[in-house]
């Protein structure tokens, strides 16, 4: 078993050890080298030529011979072959498919660092973190205050389509591709939510400001409580949070809530980082392991000075993943703190990118996380201390009129149900939310446009649709209304 502490941790889990220096002359390092270096080709040499011969041996017992048959039947005789059909690629896709591994992926350069955009400061799309989970394109998160949470985007919708061109039978980059576009545009993304519901939701793509830490205080029974919100693990994270960490410890709160919701992860090192800022050292944060059983144990490490004298509760929820499952998991396990929520992603595998090539990068997945007790986070999730629903509102869909200009009295529209559900939350008499608009919705309708200083007109256009849609989203922002977080105060601030 390795253990990792104080040494360097770089995204990839390569460990770089200190070494220590001795002097030595600049002849023996010469010598030293060129042996080195001849002896490197050699050995580099023979390892290939080892290694490619493995690899022919065991392809020629998996029939190798039929794969360049049949590359060179379509090459040569295809009826519908095509010179800029990829064929190489096309069979790299179907490895890499077999597998079965959403996160196993092959990208050109600029796809990769487009995919990996969202750990950036800032970037521009939708701001959703999107997988390939059971052969469906799934939405991991949408990004806080990005268009895709604006304009109703969840956590667990599939997507179908995209400006409605059928999507199910292409593959993670090229939805993507079809997804991403310039800043300004509008996408239309076919969603399946919840197994059943069938929906359309336009998405003004945007600037993405990834400002990943967010703090603010509330007074709980006499208590000041800190909140820390992290929406992901990027390359500002560690800095943000210990910068946050501090501004919090000179307002004086007397208990911490960690906001891991929608979190779909990131680097390593910041989730390291901010577990070490908040536990004592040498606690296990997580623990890697390969398909060998080989195993790398990462420790909290530092000074005791960082750490906080005050009660910590996490929240969690289905679109935590990856680096947020790991912080959670540490934080119930070595830091016996509360975990507030539901059951996390279970997104636990570790992907190392390698070049391919001259303008390809194979995303492999080669280990697995395990928690501080040695519990397998991938297909399982992190199950929190307490367990609590989010409030059932949540699930409403924005306002969408699709391709309508107006929705109006005896119509039946899936927009109409989302208004009716929004109206009844908000406190006007509805009587149905089954989609279909009556005389009662018309007068609720009325009612509310009178409300927002819009034309009283009673029927649904689109200022209308946009109204109710702020205000579910209002709504769902108020902490007033979000029960996980109302339950973590609770917890603090019990006598």
């Amino acid at each position: 078993m390795k253990r990792v502490g104080d040494e360097q941790v770089n995204e990839e889990n390569q460990v770089y050890e200190r070494l220590p220096r001795k002097k030595i002359s600049w002849l023996t390092v010469l010598s030293i080298s060129i042996l080195t270096f001849t002896a490197g080709i050699v050995a580099t040499y023979l390892f290939f030529e080892w290694e490619q011969a493995t690899i022919v041996r065991n392809l020629e017992g998996e029939s190798f011979d039929d794969f360049l048959r049949v590359l060179g039947e379509l090459q040569n005789n295809h009826y519908f072959f095509d010179e800029d059909v990829d064929l190489i690629r096309g069979a790299i896709d179907g490895m890499i498919a077999s597998t079965g591994d959403a996160y196993t992926n092959f990208f050109t350069v600029l796809d990769f660092e487009d995919a990996m955009g969202h750990l950036r400061e800032s970037f521009y799309g939708i701001g959703a973190e999107v997988a390939t989970i059971g052969g469906d394109v799934v939405i991991v998160t949408p990004m806080p205050g990005s268009p895709a949470e604006h304009y109703g985007v969840l956590a667990g919708d599939v997507v179908l389509s995209v400006d409605g061109e059928d999507v199910r039978d292409e593959n993670l980059r090229e939805v993507i591709d079809r997804i991403r576009g310039e800043y300004g545009t509008v996408v239309t993304l076919g969603i399946l939510r919840a197994g059943t519901q069938l929906i359309d939701i336009d998405v003004t793509r945007g600037r993405i400001v990834n400002e990943t830490v967010t703090t603010e205080v509330f007074e709980a029974n006499g208590e000041r409580i800190g909140l820390i919100s992290v929406s992901t693990f990027g390359e500002t994270t560690l800095r943000d949070f210990r910068d946050a960490i501090e501004a919090l410890e000179e307002v004086g709160i007397e208990g911490l809530i960690v906001d891991m919701r929608n979190n779909a992860g990131g680097y390593l090192n910041a989730v390291n980082g901010m577990v070490s800022y908040l536990l004592p050292s040498g606690l296990v944060i997580t623990s890697a392991v390969d398909r060998d059983g080989n195993e790398t144990v990462h420790l909290t490490r530092g000074g005791a000075e960082h750490r906080l004298d005050v009660d910590i509760v996490t929240l969690i929820n289905g679109g935590s993943a990856s680096a947020s499952e790991i912080f959670a998991a540490a934080m119930i396990e070595s830091g016996g703190f509360e975990v507030i929520g539901t059951t996390s992603f279970g997104k636990g595998t570790v992907q190392q990118s390698r070049s391919i090539g001259e303008d390809g990068i194979l995303q492999l997945t080669i280990q697995a996380w395990l928690t501080p007790d040695g519990h397998l986070i991938e297909g399982h999730g992190v199950v929190p201390t307490q367990y609590v629903e989010p409030a059932e509102f949540l699930s409403i869909s924005q306002v969408h009129l699709g391709d309508e200009t107006l929705l109006t009295y005896d119509q039946v529209h899936s927009g109409v149900s989302s208004a009716q559900m929004i109206l009844e939350l908000l406190g006007y008499p509805i009587n149905r939310t089954d989609g279909y608009f009556d005389a009662l919705t018309v007068e609720s309708v009325r009612e509310f446009q009178a409300d927002k200083d819009l034309e009283a007109t009673g029927d649904i256009d689109r200022l209308t649709a946009s109204a109710l849609s702020v205000a579910l989203r209002d709504k769902a922002r108020n902490p007033t209304y979000d029960v996980q977080l109302q339950a973590a105060l609770e917890w603090l601030s019990r006598e």
